[in-house]
């Protein structure tokens, strides 16, 4: 199954992660997640990339995400790093 995964931080800080279903003409949302620091997304986001696979997730890669060095290099470990 493919996924899409849209990532984004807060002013606060805080991490906003989804992962939407795009294999079928009418996406889904499988999940939702909040996270106070990189480290918490980083294991989430681990078990996403052993569900889905690797090869699987494609990424959302909006301007602030491009803009944020760290929350980048986490999701670059698993998803498709294309920028």
């Amino acid at each position: 199954m493919r996924v899409r995964l849209v990532v984004e931080r807060s002013e606060a800080g805080e991490i906003s992660a989804m992962v939407w279903a795009v294999d079928d003409d009418d996406p889904r949302l499988l999940d939702s997640k909040q996270f106070h620091g990189d480290a918490a997304f980083s294991v989430w986001l681990a078990g996403i990339a052993t569900r889905y696979g690797r090869g699987s997730i494609t990424m959302d890669w909006t301007e602030s995400l491009k803009a944020d060095d760290r929350l980048a290099a986490v999701v670059k470990q698993f998803a498709d790093p294309a920028v």
